[in-house]
């Protein structure tokens, strides 16, 4: 997880996306969504943060039913294999920011 996105970008901003030059126009323009190329709207799109590459800064977006699933899958991943959080995700940094995500999704 980018240690550098934690504090100002939303927690979507951690999960991991498809290569840049592996999308679409419409997916790398936040048109469509990155993950199942659904077409977006204000209303439906859901700001992934933005994302540095090589060429610069790009601003991905998804659908809410990829965003909230991949948040899930990316806590469940984590939680599985971190000690803290079995214990108590709040005293983890990215289990944390995990379940932040899972709930940006969803709104």
């Amino acid at each position: 997880m980018p240690s550098d996105t934690a504090g100002t970008q939303p927690a979507l901003a951690v999960l991991p996306l498809p290569e840049l030059g592996s999308l679409t126009q419409d997916q790398a323009r936040g048109a469509t969504c990155v993950w199942d190329g659904t077409r977006l709207t204000g209303e439906t799109a859901v700001d992934l943060g933005p994302r540095r590459d090589d060429d610069g800064v790009w601003f991905p977006r998804a659908c809410r039913p990829c965003a909230q699933g991949q948040a899930m899958d990316a806590l469940i991943q984590h939680s599985g294999a971190c000690e803290q959080c079995v214990d108590d995700h709040n005293r983890c940094p990215e289990g944390s920011t995990l379940v932040r995500a899972v709930r940006e999704a969803r709104r």
